[in-house]
């Protein structure tokens, strides 16, 4: 057998079919590194551990009082913190585009 034809058959490579310029663009675009997106990761999880822990405790101290008998939430303060939530959940839904 004879092979006679010996070009790339072609086809394998996402950068065929592009200008130099578009696949030189694509590499450019690619190599970014963005350290805002880490320092937001990071601000984030600092956030959650900070509120994770004082929530925490605020549970435990809450826990405490239902099972000695002593806790009296005020009404006012139940609805202000109600409302606040509802109104955070929102603003991170209009955020979110949900």
């Amino acid at each position: 057998m004879m092979i006679k034809n010996t070009q790339s058959v072609g086809g394998s490579d996402p950068a065929a079919g592009r200008t130099q310029a578009e696949a030189a663009a694509s590499r450019r675009q690619a190599d970014r590194v963005s350290t805002e997106q880490s320092q937001r990761a990071a601000l984030v999880q600092a956030v959650q551990a900070k509120v994770g822990a004082s929530h925490s405790a605020q549970l435990a101290a809450i826990e405490a009082q239902i099972n000695a008998g002593t806790y009296r939430p005020s009404a006012s303060q139940l609805a202000a913190r109600l409302l606040s939530a509802a109104e955070i959940d929102a603003r991170l839904q209009a955020m979110l585009g949900g």
